[in-house]
């Protein structure tokens, strides 16, 4: 089986020298996902936490609402096969419960990703993602060679360990683009940030849904993109 990270013979160049050394490098896995028996996606990720990126996927890209739409769910020989319910359309607003964060309480959330990212420390090749329940604090967080796969994952692993989404927030290393905002509009995680920017298609979609939206998170402080039902003191 494949590990998350390999070793490999590779040429280290600095200036007119150069030096054979053993490189620790990310691992690429594939998956691909059936959705009763018809194909869905083909994930490209680090292999680990499966379950919890099937279900992260099939949440945040609206495919079923929660655990409930789910029948069936196979994982095996780089193949998830899963049968779900059809499905209600309605959704519950995000309501305005008089949430709020500070930035340090932000820069807490931050240290937890960065001190718990080993497989980009060891090989600079991977994103890190978390997710925090805002009124209990408990969290969790991962690493994947693609950014949406480790929302993807933390988003799975809140799901099936009972986090109330819509008092969460997720935080990332990534950009926050449209297609990552979108999976925490669909799972109903009203912030969403990340330690480098956001794009005008991901910060339209915040505004649209009244979330809030963080980039450029650091010490120094932050952009707020927008302002939602997350209040920042």
């Amino acid at each position: 089986m494949k590990g998350i990270v390999t070793s490999i013979d590779c040429t280290r160049v600095n200036g007119d020298e150069r030096e054979s050394r053993r490189e620790t490098v990310a691992t690429e896995s594939n998956m691909q996902l059936l959705v009763n028996g018809e194909v869905s996606t083909n994930f490209l990720y680090s292999r680990g936490l499966d379950e919890q990126l099937v279900v992260g996927h099939l949440v945040s890209s609206g495919i079923i609402q929660d655990l409930s739409d789910i029948e069936k769910l196979e994982i095996g020989d780089g193949k998830a096969e899963i049968w779900i319910e059809q499905r209600s359309e309605h959704k519950k607003e995000i309501q305005d419960i008089g949430l709020s964060i500070s930035h340090r309480q932000l820069l807490d959330v931050r240290t937890k990703l960065l001190n718990n990212q080993k497989h980009h420390k060891a090989t600079r090749g991977f994103h890190g993602a978390i997710i925090l329940e805002l009124s209990t604090g408990r969290w969790f967080m991962c690493e994947d060679i693609g950014r949406h796969n480790a929302v993807d994952k933390v988003i799975g692993h809140g799901i099936q360990n009972g986090f109330n989404c819509s008092q969460s927030m997720v935080l990332l290393s990534g950009r926050l683009v449209s297609d990552i905002v979108i999976k925490c509009v669909n799972s109903r995680i009203p912030l969403i940030a990340s330690m480098t920017v956001a794009t005008d298609g991901g910060i339209k979609l915040a505004v649209e849904s009244n979330f809030t939206i963080i980039g450029s998170l650091s010490e120094d402080g932050f952009w707020l993109y927008n302002e939602g039902v997350v209040k920042v003191t």
